[in-house]
This record gives C-alpha cells, sequence and structure tokens, in this order.
C-alpha cells in the first residue's frame, strides 16, 4: 500500500511540474543598467558616443527589431538577439556638428520583450559651438506700440584667441539692435529694441553677425517680435487645422481638444465688449465676464451638429467700447474633411 502512495506521489509531483511549465511559457526579458546618458560639456563638432548594457533576464533570446531616432547625425547600434542570461552593448552616436546649447538625443529600441516591447535612450549634453549666444541662440520680444523694450543677449567666445564682430539687419526691419564690448575680443552684449513707430503685429525676422578670428563665422539670429495695440487678443487667429468629420463623430473627445481661447486685454483701464459675431456657422462662442474689465476670455468651440464638409474659413468680430479700437477682427482658419 505504502509502494502505490509513493508511485501516485511521484507521478502526481510530475504533473505539477508539467502543469508549471505549460503556464510560464518561454520569453525574453530585457534589463537595462541605465536608460539616459549625459556626456556634460561637448565642444560642437564632437561626436558624443555611449554604449547601455542590457541584459536578458528571460528564457527565449532577446530580439531587436529596430531603433527610431530623434535626431539627424544619430546612429544606433543594436545587437541582433542576447541569448537567455546574457548581457550585450547597444550603442547610440550622435553628431554635434549643427547643434549648440543643451540637446537631448533619443533612440527609441524596439524589442520581442511581451511585457514591454519599447525602451527610450536618451543620450543629453550641453554642446558649446566656438562662438555661443546666450542664454538662447534667438530673439523673443514683445511690447505695445510707441513702448521702448529691448532684449540685452550675451555672445561669448569660447575660443582662445580674440575675436572681431559686426551686426547687420535688413533694411525695413521692425526692430533696431547693436552690438557693444564687454570684454575686448572674448564677451560682447547684443542688445534688439522693437523700431520706432513699428505698427502692431507678429513680425518674424533676423540679424547676422559676422565674427572673424580664427574661425569665421556668419551666424543668423533669429528675432521674433510682437507689438500690441493699446487693445489687442492673444492668440489673434483661431487655427483648427484639418478635421476628419468620420473621426470627429466616432470620438466626441475631439472637440475638447479642439477648443481654443483667447484673452482680450486692454493696455490700461477696462472696457467693454459690446458684442460677439462670426460667420462660420460651426462655432460656439462664449465671453467672460459680461460687464466692464481689463480682460475678456472668449471660449471658441465647434458645435459637433453643425459640423459638415468643407472649410471654416471666416471671422470672429468684436466689437468694444474703445473709441481708439472700436472693432477687432479675429481670422479663423480650418477645414472639415
Amino acid at each position: 500500500m505504502t509502494m502505490k502512495l509513493l508511485r501516485l506521489g511521484a507521478a502526481g509531483i510530475g504533473f505539477l511540474l508539467f502543469s508549471a511549465g505549460a503556464c510560464s511559457p518561454w520569453a525574453p526579458r530585457a534589463v537595462f543598467r541605465e536608460q539616459r546618458f549625459d556626456s556634460g560639456h561637448v565642444r560642437q563638432g564632437q561626436n558624443v558616443a555611449h554604449e547601455f548594457s542590457v541584459h536578458n533576464a528571460g528564457n527565449a533570446p532577446l530580439e531587436f527589431e529596430r531603433a527610431t531616432l530623434s535626431l539627424p547625425g544619430m546612429t544606433c547600434r543594436l545587437p541582433r538577439e542576447i541569448a537567455p542570461g546574457g548581457d550585450g552593448q547597444i550603442k547610440v552616436e550622435w553628431s554635434t556638428v549643427h547643434l549648440q546649447g543643451r540637446a537631448e538625443g533619443v533612440a527609441v529600441v524596439r524589442t520581442n520583450d511581451p511585457a514591454r516591447s519599447e525602451y527610450r535612450l536618451v543620450v543629453a549634453g550641453d554642446v558649446e559651438g566656438p562662438i555661443e549666444l546666450k542664454p538662447l541662440p534667438m530673439v523673443f520680444l514683445s511690447a505695445f506700440q510707441g513702448e521702448s523694450a529691448s532684449r540685452t543677449m550675451t555672445l561669448v567666445n569660447h575660443q582662445n584667441q580674440p575675436i572681431a564682430v559686426r551686426q547687420t539687419r535688413p533694411a525695413g526691419a521692425h526692430f533696431i539692435s547693436s552690438l557693444r564690448s564687454v570684454e575686448a575680443g572674448h564677451l560682447f552684449d547684443l542688445v534688439v529694441g522693437v523700431a520706432p513707430g513699428a505698427a502692431p503685429g507678429h513680425y518674424d525676422e533676423s540679424l547676422v553677425v559676422e565674427v572673424g578670428g580664427p574661425e569665421p563665422l556668419r551666424l543668423e539670429v533669429p528675432v521674433h517680435l510682437l507689438v500690441k495695440a493699446d487693445l489687442y487678443a492673444n492668440p489673434d487667429v483661431v487655427d483648427l487645422g484639418d478635421i476628419p468629420l468620420d473621426h470627429a463623430v466616432q470620438a466626441p473627445g475631439v472637440f475638447d481638444l479642439l477648443r481654443q481661447t483667447i484673452l482680450v486685454k486692454r493696455r490700461a483701464g477696462e472696457f467693454r465688449i459690446v458684442s460677439v459675431r462670426t460667420d462660420v456657422p460651426a462655432l460656439h462662442i462664449t465671453m467672460a465676464p459680461s460687464g466692464p474689465s481689463a480682460t475678456f476670455r472668449i471660449e471658441v468651440a465647434l458645435s459637433p451638429e453643425r459640423l459638415a464638409q468643407g472649410t471654416l474659413s471666416g471671422s470672429i468680430w468684436l466689437a468694444t467700447d474703445d473709441q481708439k479700437i472700436p472693432e477687432i477682427v479675429i481670422p479663423v482658419r480650418g477645414r472639415v474633411i
């Protein structure tokens, strides 16, 4: 009797082991020791490379399908596969020839790991060119019409030899600019201001800094200006883009994403918005507050029941009690496809 019980017990254990194996399919599992590398300060033009170590903690080969790269000049070298319990390296390399300032390159690596198929590997660094404009390689400036406003940028020479610089701007530019030496040959202030008499509007222009020295350079500096009227809307256009009608009807949440808010402000004092109208039938517009204020909030939404294929182009007219600016016209752009 005892022998039979032992035999049955052994068979039962074997059945349990077989069942456990059947319930635990063979699968790889990727384990990265790190997924981000910061190279610190890098000289512009230098290649940055890093090898990310990956371990296969699963019981099947870990395969690498592809890598999607976020920046031009990046490369990624993948192993074909890593055996169970094995280790491998993924090499991410990028060129900094066209980069300056803080930059990050991302490689999204796709594997056959069923638990997590994609991994983001990040290589970051502060790219330092021979000549650098701080804090940004471009100028953003906002001012009211007739207001004196300017921004000061710092031009830094990272080379040992001194440089000579001069700047030029196109005729008819809506900004004024000047260069002044702070530390001879090595440090300069670039001052950009709104040109006197500039009319209200958005202006995307640029100036050129020519650098003479061991590495002659020509830097084009974008200048983005917003000259505001005493009474203005921000943003000053409603751009709805292309809206697929079938998708919008099937996913009502799309209409919430397309909702836009416009702030209408006065430079000083309160005013009234007397009326709001539009020639775009699909728009639903609300305004707050209803009484006098220095700032109004205009909510622009789409009415699903009025939506039909065709253009959404038109305007929104805001009538005000301001004697100088009695009306603000906001263009509307978009299509239902």
